[in-house]
């Protein structure tokens, strides 16, 4: 009996089971899906019109869905149609908010919404009306960058923005030269956060008062095609540099002025003879030089001392700027003559500031004096000069000197000279760089303890010409030397007025020698 029911209760469940799997249809009401809501953390902004805030603000929002979750926003500012959404997974942001071009004040509409798993979008979403008031941005001169009191026709200059608002918030920053009334040259600015700018100037025309120059960007001295008229030479310019803002809000203009000479050579003259006697010695080589037919330019570099009879810093007649201003500036000559008290002046920035000038074809020429420095032995310097090393001295040999009316022979074809400088300059012999020409040897005495001094007869090397025959070097004053007349001995009256003749040319057959024959020294 209790068997038959059990399966009379099996029957019954299995039978309802294919009744109902018969009826397909079920009554009741799907639920539609919800959208989801947006919240910003603040909804409202009470302040009085003084108090306005900077178009650089932080916004921070929530969404809520009741049926699913969130997976991401849509932002607009300012427009709210259709297209101007702006889609982010962020919850808070910063946001530089638009100011209306022209108007220092603004009330700018942000608004956000919420989009939940089944693309819902909040059909209201969330916003608020920022008050604003624009910053105008700053513009400042880097004194760093900009030229020295003088320069010839290469000049830069560099300049820093900023803006209270955010970098973002600025549009150009540009610059004039001489007069702002007439337009204002912008600028490119290369990306949003660029914050420095570096501009080059070179004058393309020395031959009239006022010129053009044409601009170039940036340390790489990149060329742009433009050019910037209206500079004045032999007179003072003055440059200009201010920028803008998206509100069309204007910096503080920031000037600087300078003195632009005219270039009228392509020989520069650099004297870095320091002393009281620094023009004397100036005016000696200018004259000598046009004794030859050579008219000049000059850049005094004399000033300056090195700490505890250390390098000098580079001359501040220099533009601040090696790369590219100083390099691009020098290679304007073709030939440069420099004349220095020692080796501890420029001489030590040469092979730096000179690249250009050399991978050009310049030819250069230095008169310093050569005295050794057992500190210096390794110095970048001689990696430039003519110089493989010193001569040794041991023992009581201490160093050399040369004396009054000693003589000093040329190796190479050029004038004998002799020593018009004292009874006892110091003087230092070297052995000239492999593959260069040794020019000049000095009859030298060698220096010992005491003061007393002894024959010598080893290498006396005291001017060379290096390997690529672009650099010629002389080891003594040019003023303190003079040329031995090969007649100087006769005493007949005809003989005599060929000396006075030799003494008018002063130097004139030496500086032929190295600058002319060997340096190829032309006038253009």
């Amino acid at each position: 009996m209790q068997a038959y029911v059990r399966l009379s209760i099996l029957f019954f469940i299995v039978g309802s089971l294919l009744f109902l799997s018969c009826d397909s249809s079920l009554d009741g009401n799907r639920i539609e899906n919800q959208p989801p809501r947006t919240f910003l953390t603040v909804d409202n902004i009470a302040i009085d019109e003084d108090n306005r805030l900077s178009s650089r603000v932080d916004i921070s929002w929530w969404g809520d869905d009741p049926d699913g979750y969130i997976v991401g926003y849509e932002y607009a500012i300012g427009d709210t149609s259709e297209g101007s959404w702006n889609f982010t997974t962020r919850t808070d942001s910063t946001f530089i908010l638009p100011i209306s071009p022209g108007e220092e004040t603004d009330d700018v509409l942000f608004a956000v919404r919420a989009i939940d798993n089944d693309d819902a979008v909040d059909p209201v979403g969330a916003s608020v009306v920022f008050p604003l008031r624009n910053s105008p941005p700053t513009t400042e001169l880097n004194p760093l960058e900009l030229p020295p009191d003088t320069t010839y026709g290469v000049f830069s200059f560099g300049w820093n923005i900023s803006d209270p608002d955010g970098r973002a918030t600025i549009l150009r920053t540009e610059i004039a030269v001489n007069d702002t009334t007439n337009g204002w040259t912008e600028i490119p600015i290369e990306s949003e956060d660029q914050e420095n700018f570096f501009v080059t100037f070179v004058v393309n025309d020395h031959s009239q008062t006022t010129a053009d120059a044409e601009l170039y960007l940036g340390r790489s001295f990149r060329a742009t095609g433009e050019t910037l008229n209206g500079f004045q030479l032999n007179s003072d310019n003055t440059f200009y540099v201010r920028t803008v803002d998206r509100a069309l809000a204007q910096s503080e203009v920031e000037e600087t002025t300078w003195h632009l000479k005219q270039q009228t050579s392509n020989i520069l003259v650099l004297n870095d003879y320091a002393g009281s006697v620094s023009q004397t010695k100036l005016n000696f080589h200018v004259a000598e030089l046009q004794n030859l037919g050579f008219d000049v330019d000059v850049i005094d570099i004399s000033g300056g001392t090195g700490l505890q009879g250390g390098i000098v810093p580079l001359s501040s007649a220099f533009p601040r700027v090696i790369q590219p201003t100083l390099s691009v500036a020098l290679s304007e000559w073709d030939h440069i003559y420099l004349f220095s008290s020692g080796l501890t002046r420029n001489i030590n920035y040469a092979q730096e500031i000179l690249d250009r000038f050399f991978s050009e074809d310049g030819t250069f020429f230095a008169s310093i004096p050569i005295t050794r420095d057992q500190s210096r032995l390794d110095d970048p310097l001689f990696n430039f000069l003519p110089i493989s090393s010193f001569v040794e001295v041991s023992g009581s040999q201490i160093g050399f000197r040369i004396q009054n009316n000693a003589e000093i022979f040329s190796m190479a074809g050029g004038p004998n000279l002799r020593n018009t400088g004292g009874i006892n300059t110091e003087i230092w012999p070297f052995e000239t760089a492999g593959g260069g020409t040794s020019l000049y040897e000095a009859d030298l005495l060698l220096r010992l303890t005491g003061g007393r001094l002894q024959e010598y007869e080893g290498t006396s090397t005291i001017s060379a010409m290096n390997s690529e025959g672009n650099f010629v070097y002389f080891g003594m004053d040019l003023t303190e030397v003079e040329i031995v007349a090969d007649d100087e001995n006769n005493d007949d009256n005809e003989d005599d007025e060929n000396n006075g003749d030799n003494e008018t040319d002063g130097l004139r057959e030496l500086l032929e020698e190295l600058l002319i024959n060997r340096l190829g020294f032309i006038q253009q």
